[in-house]
């Protein structure tokens, strides 16, 4: 799109916004009815029945069952929010890791508090069908020119407007939006002082012959006046209120670029890095090329009040949309609960109707003739117990002039069919959870028997029939990191150093478009230095959801208290013990302590006290070990002669044990079998003995060396003090 003389802009951006109005006049009214709708009260009538009902004194009642189902969607956003996950294109070695650029993006997303935008635009997603989050960039403090990022929510939709021809699903192929907000006259003159709109007769003169120069119709006349307030104060000066629009028009230029010895090209006008130069001499070091450029003006009824360029390449008005169908040409954007209306309207007249019907119940008791109820007693019988109730007697004339006795006075016994209503009213609720996707079971509403993982499945269960909601928010959000990949070597230029966010929410500086020498070797180390230069990069940013870096330690620190409750013997280990402290302290420095003391970290030095006590505790463990060896030794030798003597004894008695066989063997027939039986008996004492003996060595030898390095004094600590 070309661009536009400065005098022909205020009229191009009034033509602009009645374009939009015109081509989504049916969608925004509907819109506005399901914002009703969520609202509640009132705005889920119709004006006419509301008027109707409160002009005759009639109940009306309103069941809103469109904000639990819009709540939940925006609480599973909150619960799981979306976060970069970048991968390279290509290798460049003093490129920038992924890691500093999700961390960069995350920066942003921080300090932006990017949920409240998050959460903004994905409910009245799902509310009327259109979201919006808006870029962009602020000066990082009072006394630089430093800028950077910021992610802001749009608290109205309906204040953007985009060009209607814009058929992508975030609208990146519009080629100009805007954002409409309006000011009071103070508010106008504090903000922008006595422009030409606040000047006399400066409104009429765009009204008179300046409308011809101008090229204003009758149609621009009239948006003239809404944009003014459409009357004056009598002096000429228009009341307001005034709107003022932040509008984005997309440009392409043929601007020239030329190369830099960082092997980088920049257009004339851009900010160069400092220490990169020119490339001189033979070969192409310059060319032509058409450049997306996207211009903001800040434009009210009259005039142009400024003028910017913006970093990125697409329009930094990002909206998310419910689900869209054409039909001949012509657009209609669902949403969550539009399905949802029309069976909540009629839940509101049954619960109405209910609620009329029991209002005009009869209270009478009992129902009888006139004069059958001259007993003071009949006044009360609503509310007092009697034993019994006397009739008048009553007579009635018949057409031959008989008189006939009438009948008692009787229980009035109608009931008014509530029933009846309240099951209407659960087939209505029911079909509002159909089309939601909201059933009972899916909110755990029908727990029964079930544990609490089952009940969480069925909440989950709901997210894929309405998953698309927060996938257009992913969507969105990955336009946006993309947009940040193009706008960070813009506003990010020079050696620096930034903070970024690692995963697990902890802050980190890292240092960036370092320069170093041809030889790339930092003056600083005398090592290879790495650049960091964010300009190199490339990167391919998608969005991954899921629980936040609390909830997932929430959730594991469960985990472990469950595991500890099935076995406590985990606690044995002082390193677990320690790990399980610092996690339920999260960051306490009383609760680091206790865990320093029980098992200090390995990737913390440890204070001249935390070695003190160390050493402390090493030495009483040097003084238990050295006990513990002088008792050993001491039993040892109180048992030694108990051992020797019991040896000796066991010799003794096996030697009787042969003398007799011997004897014994004389007196048999065979003396030579008792001779080979005698000596195989002696050869079976001698392997005992012998077994037994080198049991005893083996045991005293393992014993020796952890008995000898007990015994060894600890080694001193360099550093403690006493």
């Amino acid at each position: 799109m070309p661009s536009l003389p400065k005098s022909q802009l205020p009229v191009f951006v009034r033509r602009c916004w009645n374009a939009w109005r015109k081509a989504n006049v049916s969608i925004r009214e509907e819109e506005k009815t399901r914002l009703g709708f969520y609202v509640g009260g009132e705005l889920q009538w119709r004006e006419g029945e509301i008027t109707d009902r409160k002009r005759a004194n009639r109940p009306f009642i309103t069941v809103n069952k469109c904000k639990p189902a819009v709540d939940q969607i925006e609480g599973d956003v909150r619960l799981n929010p979306p976060g970069p996950q970048c991968k390279p294109v290509g290798e460049n070695e003093d490129a920038p890791s992924p890691d500093i650029i999700e961390g960069l993006i995350r920066e942003v997303e921080y300090r932006s508090m990017s949920e409240v935008a998050d959460s903004t635009a994905v409910k009245y997603s799902a509310i009327s069908g259109y979201g919006v989050i808006e870029m962009q960039t602020e000066y990082s403090n009072e006394r630089d020119d430093q800028q950077r990022l910021v992610l802001k929510s749009v608290e109205d939709p309906g204040i953007v407007f985009f060009d209607p021809k814009a058929r992508m699903a975030n609208r990146q192929d519009a080629r100009w939006a805007g954002k409409i907000c309006q000011y009071s006259a103070d508010e106008y003159e504090m903000a922008f002082g006595k422009r030409k709109v606040r000047q006399p007769g400066g409104v009429q003169q765009a009204q008179g012959w300046m409308a011809d120069a101008m090229g204003i119709g009758s149609e621009d006349t009239q948006t003239l006046l809404e944009w003014t307030g459409a009357r004056d104060d009598g002096d000429g000066r228009w009341r307001g209120p005034f709107y003022v629009c932040e509008f984005y028009m997309v440009e392409e230029e043929d601007r020239t670029s030329r190369l830099y010895d960082d092997k980088l090209w920049y257009f004339d006008g851009e900010k160069i890095p400092d220490g990169v130069k020119r490339v001189e001499g033979d070969g192409v070091t310059e060319r032509k090329s058409p450049k997306r450029v996207i211009k903001k003006y800040l434009v009210d009824a009259l005039e142009v009040l400024d003028e910017t360029e913006w970093f990125g390449t697409l329009i930094p008005l990002f909206p998310v949309l419910g689900p869209e169908i054409y039909i001949d040409g012509k657009l209609f954007r669902l949403s969550l609960i539009s399905p949802g209306m029309d069976s909540n309207r009629a839940l509101n007249y049954v619960a109405t109707t209910a609620t009329e019907i029991a209002g005009l119940a009869n209270k009478s008791g009992y129902v009888g003739y006139k004069g059958q109820f001259d007993d003071p007693r009949w006044q009360t019988a609503n509310t007092e117990v009697w034993a019994y109730l006397e009739v008048t007697p009553a007579f009635a004339t018949d057409e031959m002039g008989v008189q006939h006795l009438l009948p008692p006075p009787q229980k009035n016994q109608w009931e008014a069919p509530i029933q009846w209503l309240l099951a209407l009213g659960s087939f209505f609720t029911e079909q509002f959870k159909a089309v939601t996707s909201m059933y009972s079971s899916s909110l755990g509403e029908e727990k029964g028997d079930q544990s609490g993982k089952a009940i969480e499945q069925l909440r989950s269960e709901s997210n894929v029939g309405n998953f698309s909601y927060a996938d257009n928010l992913h969507r969105t959000k990955t336009i946006i990191y993309q947009q940040m990949c193009v706008i960070f070597p813009k506003i990010m230029t020079g050696p620096q150093v930034v903070a970024i966010v690692r995963p697990d929410s902890q802050h980190e500086m890292v240092a960036i478009n370092q320069v170093f020498g041809p030889d790339g070797i930092d003056p600083a180390t005398g090592k290879k230095g790495k650049r960091n230069n964010l300009a190199l990069g490339e990167f391919s940013v998608r969005v991954v959801a899921g629980p936040n870096f609390q909830t997932r330690q929430d959730q594991a620190m469960q985990m472990l208290l469950e595991a500890i409750k099935i076995n406590p013997a985990i606690l044995q280990n002082p390193a677990v013990t320690a790990k399980i402290i610092r996690m339920i302290g999260q960051g306490n420095p009383e609760m680091e302590g206790i865990a320093d003391l029980i098992s200090p970290s390995n990737d913390q030095e440890m204070t001249p006290q935390q070695m003190h006590q160390a050493l402390q505790m090493a030495q009483q463990q040097s003084t238990q070990q050295q006990q513990t060896i002088q008792k050993l030794a001491q039993m040892i030798a109180t048992k030694q002669p108990e051992i020797d003597a019991k040896e000796r004894q066991n010799v003794r008695d096996n030697l009787t044990k042969l003398l007799s066989a011997k004897i014994t063997a004389s007196k048999d027939a065979d003396r030579a079998q008792a001779d080979r039986e005698a000596d195989q008996f002696m050869q079976m004492i001698d392997n005992a003995h012998q077994v037994g003996m080198a049991a005893m060595q083996n045991e005293h030898q393992q014993q020796m060396p952890a008995v000898t390095a007990a015994a060894q004094p600890a080694p001193e600590t360099t550093g403690a003090t006493q």
